[in-house]
C-alpha cells in the first residue's frame, strides 16, 4: 500500500516538473513540447490476472501459516508444564500362606438354580355356550 503511494506521488511530482519546465520555455519565448504521459498504464490479459491472483493467494496464504504456527508456539510456551509424578513401585507378595489363611473358609460361589415347578391345574371347562331362548310370539285369536 505505501509502494502505491510512493507511485503515485511521483507521478504528482513528474507532471509538476512538466509544468514548471513548460513556463520556463514560455519565459524564455521557445514553445513547450508535447511530452508523452510518463506511465500509462499497459493492459493486462485475464490469464495474467488469474496468476497475480493465485500467486497473491499463495503468498497469503503461507503468511497466515507462519502466524497460526508462531501463535501455536506461543500458546504452548505460555501453557504451564505437566508434572507426572512417579508412583511408588508396590512390593511382591510374599509366596508364603498369611497367618490367618488356614482360619478363614472358602465360602462356595452362589449357584444359580431353576424355580421348582409348580403343578399346573387346567381351568374348569365353562360349559358351552347355548343359544339364547327366545319365548315365541304370541298370537292372538
Amino acid at each position: 500500500m505505501l509502494a502505491a503511494a510512493l507511485v503515485g506521488y511521483a507521478e504528482k511530482i513528474n507532471e509538476i516538473e512538466a509544468r514548471m519546465a513548460e513556463l520556463r520555455r514560455e519565459l524564455a519565448g521557445k514553445p513547450a513540447p508535447v511530452a508523452a504521459p510518463a506511465s500509462a498504464k499497459r493492459p493486462v490479459s485475464a490469464k495474467s490476472r488469474r496468476r497475480m491472483a493465485a500467486a497473491q493467494k499463495r503468498r497469503w496464504t503461507a503468511v497466515r501459516k507462519a502466524k497460526a504456527a508462531a501463535a501455536e508456539e506461543a500458546r504452548l510456551a505460555a501453557a504451564p508444564k505437566r508434572v507426572v509424578k512417579k508412583r511408588a513401585v508396590s512390593k511382591p507378595k510374599p509366596a508364603v500362606a498369611p497367618k490367618n489363611a488356614a482360619r478363614r473358609k472358602r465360602q462356595p460361589a452362589p449357584v444359580k438354580r431353576p424355580a421348582a415347578k409348580t403343578a399346573r391345574i387346567p381351568k374348569a371347562a365353562a360349559p358351552p355356550l347355548q343359544p339364547e331362548t327366545v319365548p315365541a310370539p304370541v298370537v292372538e285369536q
